[in-house]
């Protein structure tokens, strides 16, 4: 059994992480700013309500814990640009992720990182990268910062970065694969069961430490 941290927790693929682990026989300390967000009840699940760009609230979550997985942003509201909301400058992923690197000087040697394709060194000008953040932009650039603060960071801890495309409802263990480096176009895709499953594995057996890598299906359109 491990101890795992959740950051964004009542996100879908936060929640996904936590129960995946829970089902694993881990104990799950998950932090979320509203509680009755997160339909998930189990005795091996202690949940803190609080923000995750607060230093004392990361270093309290983090504090005991055998690896941290952050799933942290502001959600989506839809599927096109006039759908999103994307007005506000977000700044979590990067001010959380100072904050995790601060825990790693105090105990903490294990983070997972959750991104999304495009952000950093995969902002390719791809049509698939383009178009993502002509749509949410503000939200990529949090990861942009996101990732940069690992790159610039001395620290021990081991960290792993996962850029994920599209994300849907689907069975766990449909085929996919993890790409250091991909071009992707808008057929790419994984399932919340697997990228769930992936980060929990990474955080416990990491196969890719101090790595940004993009997971996802074999692509069914032209680009490779």
């Amino acid at each position: 059994m491990a101890r795992l941290a959740v950051l964004g927790a009542t996100g879908r693929t936060g929640q996904e992480i936590v129960r995946r682990a829970l089902d694993a026989g881990h104990e799950v300390t998950a932090l979320v700013r509203r509680p009755e967000a997160l339909p998930v009840r189990d005795a091996s699940l202690t949940v803190v309500v609080g923000d995750a760009r607060d230093a004392e609230v990361i270093a309290a979550v983090s504090e005991g814990r055998d690896a941290v997985i952050a799933s942290l942003g502001r959600p989506e509201s839809g599927r096109t640009k006039d759908q999103i909301d994307d007005s506000q400058p977000v700044d979590v992923c990067e001010v959380s992720t100072r904050h995790l690197l601060e825990a790693a000087g105090r105990g903490l040697r294990r983070i997972v990182l959750m991104s999304t394709h495009g952000a950093g060194s995969s902002n390719d000008g791809s049509p698939y990268v383009v178009k993502l953040r002509d749509m949410v932009g503000n939200r990529v650039v949090d990861k942009d910062r996101m990732e940069q603060v690992l790159l610039e960071a001395e620290t021990d801890v081991v960290w792993t970065v996962i850029r994920n495309p599209y994300i849907y409802e689907g069975p766990l263990g449909t085929p996919h694969a993890v790409h250091e480096k991909i071009v992707l176009d808008e057929t790419s895709r994984i399932t919340y069961a697997d990228l769930a499953t992936f980060a929990i594995g990474e955080a416990l057996r990491p196969q890719y430490p101090n790595t940004f890598l993009t997971i996802t299906e074999p692509l069914t359109g032209s680009a490779s």
